[in-house]
């Protein structure tokens, strides 16, 4: 049984059963007493606020890590927000006792974000190739900048990112060779593909049946 589950298996007992000693609460739980003491001041240390004994709660603790990382999804990884911000901010929602709020602690939640994310997509993607799911695109091609370059290519009828990759330049030659690579691994072809910008084609690239460049 792990930390939290401790936590709230002592937090029921409490609830339902009301103040007991340390040797009832054992027994009730069936966790040793040593371990009940451990937990109670712990439990007692978070009890900062009105609202802490709801974090205490399954279905409370349940919320509190959706709100971590929804907001370390959405403002961290795809906006750019950086840890400091989002530490001063779960500091000022009171949650410094609930979860880990440093800008260390929030990094190393977002690079293992990161990770879950590219993992399952791939994950999806092997499945969707699999299963013949895969359809002709209709691509947009950007470039956009946050810390570095990045260059990305999206089906615009879907949603779906194809490509997303950090690069030093933007050329016709860099963009053909990413996106031929992504297109040969979904095995599809490019109905159409749109950009904003108009460069002159790489010399010496034949393209491939099926692809559409994004300039004349």
């Amino acid at each position: 049984m792990g930390l939290w589950a401790k936590s709230i298996v002592i937090f029921n007992a409490i609830r339902d059963h009301g103040t007991q000693s340390l040797r009832s609460l054992a027994e009730r739980t069936g966790l040793s007493k040593s371990s009940v003491h451990r937990h109670r001041q712990a439990m007692d240390r978070r009890d900062r606020y009105p609202e802490s004994s709801l974090w205490e709660t399954e279905a409370g603790r349940a919320w509190l890590l959706r709100l971590v990382v929804a907001t370390l999804l959405v403002f961290g990884l795809t906006r750019g927000v950086g840890a400091e911000t989002l530490s001063e901010f779960f500091g000022r929602l009171r949650l410094e006792a609930h979860v880990g709020c440093s800008p260390s602690a929030l990094r190393c939640v977002m690079h293992t974000l990161e990770r879950l994310l590219l993992e399952t997509a791939g994950a999806w993607e092997k499945a969707g190739i699999a299963h013949g799911e895969i359809r002709p695109v209709i691509g947009a091609v950007d470039e956009t900048c946050l810390q570095r370059m990045r260059l990305v290519f999206m089906d615009l009828a879907t949603g779906y990112w194809l490509m997303e990759e950090v690069s030093a330049e933007r050329s016709f030659a860099t963009w053909f060779d990413r996106a031929n690579k992504r297109l040969t691994t979904f095995g599809t072809e490019v109905l159409s593909l749109v950009s904003d910008r108009v460069g002159p084609h790489g010399a010496g690239l034949p393209e491939p049946p099926g692809f559409v460049s994004p300039w004349p």
